[in-house]
């Protein structure tokens, strides 16, 4: 039975936790409205981080519509190694439909899990 919860264990919650991502992120994924920066972590669960400021989402609205969206195709996605993502949003990623930001985001998780086993297959 699939899991419809997002706890703190599938969070990044400490900034320590965050730079961490920052500094050693081995994985970028662009698109012209968000960056995702990602890194393996060990053994631990996949984890997802948000930045989404208001300088480039200005309402509140925007914002939390943007995490949803985010949280959600991240718990769906399924991805195959233990992970740190952090999701930035930029300017625009608001204006997107809800349809159209979910197929985009399911895109970009596909793009990183393809990232990521080619990276275990190449060190492997």
């Amino acid at each position: 039975m699939p899991k419809f919860k997002f706890g703190k264990d599938q969070r990044l919650l400490k900034a320590s936790e965050f730079q961490e991502v920052f500094d050693l992120n081995t994985f970028k994924i662009s698109h012209p409205n968000w960056l995702l920066l990602a890194k393996f972590n060990g053994d631990r669960e996949s984890r997802l981080g948000l930045v989404i400021g208001k300088k480039n989402i200005p309402t509140a609205v925007g914002r939390n519509f943007i995490k949803r969206l985010v949280r959600e195709t991240f718990r769906k996605s399924d991805l195959p190694h233990s992970i740190d993502v952090i999701f930035l949003a930029r300017k625009g990623a608001d204006k997107l439909s809800a349809r159209d930001m979910a197929l985009l985001l399911q895109e970009s998780w596909c793009r990183l899990r393809q990232r990521c086993n080619d990276s275990k297959a190449k060190n492997a």
